[in-house]
């Protein structure tokens, strides 16, 4: 199998990749993998390139921040519904989500194309508005034809842009406060072994808890990295037991 390493990707956002190899190949995020039930209808339109879904070495969105050499031209005014309509149960307030979020909600929510490539492969294929590539989103069953938004179709998938059943993301992390809210620990607590991550974020020693959050908040990528395809949903840990969820709550 192909194993692509995106340790500078990944460092860029602020993490790293320690114990584990970053597989994109073959997961569910390699669109160009004719086994998956959404990608490219036509996986040589990108010459099967697998980084071109996400990023670019040129002509990226310079407008979004949320991800380096970001590839896709998406709607950043999507507004979201969070959770507990604004408010979680210890009083913390709920943001909109930050443009981590936003580079996952980006095929995600069901609104912003997952087709969109600003820069395509090769020469004479750069449209800031994006080139909307031919899709599937049913296995090959029916092509969305090029020029055409191909959406992420109902499921678990399509997060949707109610995020009300959701962990809240955009939420600031408090658990360095006394009696902090939903037995949160402390972000200098180490996280558990098998966590991948590692390095410096924030000013946080890591790997700690500091080191999963955004600008102090929590984030889609607090628990999951797009690269790691190896695990189940992308998680940074497995949730076998839970584990994952007791990294941050000491229930």
């Amino acid at each position: 199998m192909r194993k692509l390493v995106y340790a500078g990707i990944v460092a860029a956002v602020g993490l790293s990749v320690s114990s584990a190899m970053a597989v994109i190949a073959g997961s569910k995020h390699d669109l160009t993998n004719t086994a998956n039930k959404i990608r490219a209808a036509n996986p040589a339109d990108v010459n099967n390139e697998i980084c071109v879904f996400c990023h670019t070495p040129h002509g990226s969105n310079q407008s979004f921040t949320g991800a380096p050499l970001w590839n896709k031209a998406i709607d950043t005014t999507v507004t979201y519904q969070v959770y507990g309509g604004g408010q979680t149960t210890g009083g913390t307030t709920v943001d909109q989500p930050g443009d981590v979020s936003r580079a996952c909600l980006s095929c995600h929510d069901g609104v912003n194309a997952i087709n969109s490539i600003i820069n395509l492969p090769g020469s004479g294929g750069w449209n800031s508005s994006g080139n909307l590539i031919a899709f599937t989103v049913d296995g090959g069953a029916t092509t969305i034809s090029a020029g055409t938004a191909a959406t992420m179709p109902a499921g678990i998938t399509q997060i949707g842009t109610d995020l009300r059943n959701d962990h809240p993301v955009g939420v600031v992390y408090r658990g360095d406060e006394a009696n902090a809210p939903a037995s949160l620990v402390a972000t200098n607590t180490a996280l558990p072994s098998g966590f991948v991550i590692a390095g410096d974020k924030d000013g946080n020693p890591g790997p700690t808890v500091g080191d999963l959050l955004r600008a102090g908040k929590v984030e889609c990528v607090s628990c999951h990295d797009p690269h790691l395809g190896e695990n189940p949903r992308f998680l940074r840990l497995s949730n076998t037991g839970s584990q994952l969820c007791l990294t941050c709550h000491a229930k």
